[in-house]
């Protein structure tokens, strides 16, 4: 059976049920009814915003700013009562919240008790801002809140620039005292700057004064560090000096002992030559008894008498060449008046030991004489012998006299020495004492070289910033003047006030400006339309294929179908919407081209889903529907949704339906059309090919469709 006769059976059973053709013609109405409806251009969403009750309760005491009252508050409330932004509801606090729990009010907006006094905080170091609260009644509805909301944002915009009105008008006031304090301080201002000047020229004389004793502080740092260097010296040689001058010291003592003892010696010597004197005269008679023996023993006294007086003598040498060494190796040393005296009678003594000894030769060789003659020169010899004591007696004297003052000269020297080695040791002392105060002096002009120059080069520094402060206040000076002439002249007038209070005005422009309300939604209307008027029409058709026909005639046949009932559809819903609501379009052509795409494409989708399910198939269109609701770009943009609901809005045939009616009714973007239409035609062979597939496999059998096929 051709493809012919079966679509002629098609219509010819649809008009033969009445009952079917009237719900038929009911569900061709189903997109009209829906677009004319919300398609209508007398309704918007902001059309009727005063018929939202929102409670307002002013709670403001007011406040005194200056010598005048304010009420912020009043003036708020009775600027709503002059406007209909909203449903304003002016209540107290207690109804507000009753309201709010009843579900009376969208929104209740509360003006605290302090709201003027904020504002007159807004000089004041730590001003308060100003709180307006609102309490918003979501649940009731979501896009009612947001529009509340909105309606909030402008009012507290209105109310800022109120406000900074205001704060300008009272800051204009004070320009004249500004103006006037500005006087005042360049006065000041100048008074710093003649002060400057003086600190200028006195920080130019110290800068002058310190570094000319640059030079003279350097001297005398160096001059220290010369003075500890000679300190050092002197104390070097000295403490070199000291072990000498301790041996001096224990010489000159161990030559005082050595003197003592020769001056006792000389003192015993001379009382024995006085008795040996006296015995001499009792040798006439006793010398035969006692002379020989006694002779004997003389012989023997000048021999140790030759011995003694021969070391003493070299000893007493010694000391004078030890003097004369002492003079020549200390020549700045003074010596004393006693010196001289010790170094003679030293002479004397080395002298007379000398004489002492050779006479001792002699001595003891007369003795020897006396006792090898004695028998035969007695009396000549006693004679002589005589003679010869006396004069021993009186050398001897003199020898004693002259030990006498050398002990003493010893003496003197021993002491004077002592007294040199003690003052030496103190000198020492006393320079080792100077050193150290040398070298702290040293470090002492050290540091003050360095603490002068840093000295200098600070009063150099404050020169330079005594210079820089006398150019600012110069500076100042002139900004102050200049600043109380332009505060003077500065236009107080309400034009200006107006422009400081609110300096910024908006200068809007739109493209591709929505007529109506109606315009923005027609895409997402008309898409709904056709796919529902599409859905609906599916429930009339059977979709079992008979088993005496072919897949591809019977498929073919219920496309041919549902594609008809689609278009006439579509084609009704465009004349409603060019023709009877004359929506603003762009390029018509397009919107019709369009429209008609879509309803084959929507038919092919359709028609895959009640073939392969029936009720089910549709009720999975019908979910399809939903969820295609808010992530194809109806009531967000695309690009507002998350990233995983915009990755599945790719795959949605609702995403370029809805693209496409926008580029051809609002955006005159007919490209933007041309690549929707591509992807809604890739859509159409997809499922057309599908549902194909399914005509194919399913092997369902009707007879009553056998009968009327064979009749």
């Amino acid at each position: 059976m051709n493809i012919g006769k079966l679509l002629s059976i098609e219509f010819a059973k649809l008009a033969a049920n009445k009952g079917i053709l009237l719900s038929v013609i009911a569900a061709l109405l189903v997109p009209v009814v829906y677009g004319g409806i919300l398609l209508s251009a007398t309704w918007g969403p902001y059309d009727h915003l005063s018929n939202l009750p929102v409670a307002v309760v002013n709670n403001d005491k007011g406040a005194i700013a200056g010598n005048q009252a304010i009420h912020v508050g009043d003036d708020l409330v009775a600027n709503m009562k002059k406007g209909k932004d909203l449903g304003w509801k002016f209540v107290n606090s207690t109804e507000a919240m009753k309201g709010l729990q009843r579900n009376d009010y969208y929104m209740a907006i509360i003006i605290p008790e302090d709201f003027s006094e904020r504002v007159t905080t807004v000089l004041d170091p730590h001003p308060k801002k100003l709180e307006l609260e609102y309490i918003q009644n979501e649940g009731l509805n979501f896009l009612a809140s947001k529009v509340t909301e909105t309606a909030t944002q402008r009012m507290r915009e209105k109310l800022a620039d109120t406000i900074t009105q205001k704060y300008v008008t009272n800051m204009f006031a004070s320009l004249g005292e500004v103006s006037e304090g500005f006087g005042k301080a360049a006065d000041g201002s100048s008074q710093i700057s003649n002060g400057t000047d003086q600190l200028h020229k006195g920080t130019n004389e110290l800068a002058a004064s310190v570094t000319s004793k640059q030079s003279d502080i350097t001297k005398l740092a160096n001059g220290t560090k010369e003075l500890k260097s000679g300190t050092g010296l002197l104390l070097q040689s000295l403490n070199g000096k000291s072990n000498d001058i301790h041996k001096l010291a224990q010489g000159s003592e161990q030559l005082h002992g050595g003197l003592v003892t020769l001056s006792n010696g000389s003192s015993q010597l001379l009382d024995g030559l006085e008795k040996a004197e006296a015995g001499s005269e009792e040798l006439k008679t006793g010398v035969a008894e006692r002379l020989v023996p006694g002779s004997r023993k003389v012989a023997d006294g000048t021999g140790r008498l030759k011995d003694g007086s021969a070391k003493l003598a070299a000893g007493a040498e010694r000391l004078v060449a030890g003097l004369e060494e002492y003079k020549k190796a200390n020549p700045t040393v003074n010596i004393g008046p006693y010196y001289q005296q010790i170094l003679d009678g030293a002479n004397e003594i080395s002298s007379g030991l000398n004489n002492l000894s050779t006479k001792s030769v002699a001595l003891k060789e007369g003795a020897v004489s006396v006792a090898d003659g004695i028998a035969n020169n007695l009396a000549p010899g006693t004679v002589n012998l005589n003679n010869g004591l006396n004069q021993l007696v009186a050398g001897q004297t003199k020898l004693h006299q002259g030990a006498g003052k050398l002990e003493a000269g010893a003496k003197q020297i021993a002491d004077g020495n002592a007294a040199v080695d003690k003052g030496w040791n103190e000198l020492i002392s006393g320079v080792t004492r100077l050193d150290s105060g040398a070298a702290k002096i040293s470090d002492g002009n050290s540091k003050v070289d360095e603490g002068w120059r840093k000295l200098s080069q600070g009063t150099s520094k404050l020169n330079d910033g005594a210079g820089k402060l006398n150019e600012g206040s110069k500076k100042l000076t002139s900004g102050l003047k200049s600043g109380a002439e332009k505060t003077g002249n500065l236009n107080t007038e309400n034009d200006n006030i107006n422009m400081f209070s609110s300096p910024v005005k908006l200068k809007s422009q739109k493209v591709n400006e929505y007529e109506h309300y109606r315009d923005s939604t027609a895409p997402y209307v008309i898409t709904l339309g056709l796919f529902v008027g599409i859905l609906i029409m599916s429930l009339f058709i059977n979709f079992k294929k008979p088993d005496t026909i072919s897949s591809f005639s019977w498929f073919f046949v219920k496309f041919i179908h549902l594609a008809t009932f689609a278009i006439v559809q579509s084609i009704l819903l465009l004349i409603l919407v060019l023709f009877i609501l004359k929506v603003n379009v762009s390029n018509q052509g397009g919107l019709i081209l369009f429209a008609l795409i879509v309803s084959i494409t929507f038919s092919s989708i359709v028609l895959f889903l009640a073939a392969l399910g029936g009720n089910v198939g549709r009720f999975i269109a019908l979910g399809l529907v939903i969820m295609q609701l808010s992530i194809t770009g109806a009531n967000l943009p695309i690009e507002m949704l998350p990233e995983n609901l915009r990755n599945i809005s790719e795959f949605l045939p609702f995403t370029y339906s809805i693209a496409g009616f926008k580029s051809v009714i609002s955006l005159n973007d007919f490209g933007a059309a041309v690549y929707n239409i591509t992807i809604l035609l890739t859509f159409f062979i997809i499922f057309t090919v599908l549902a194909f597939v399914v005509f194919t496999i399913k092997k369902d059998r009707v007879q009553e469709v056998n009968r009327e096929v064979t009749a």
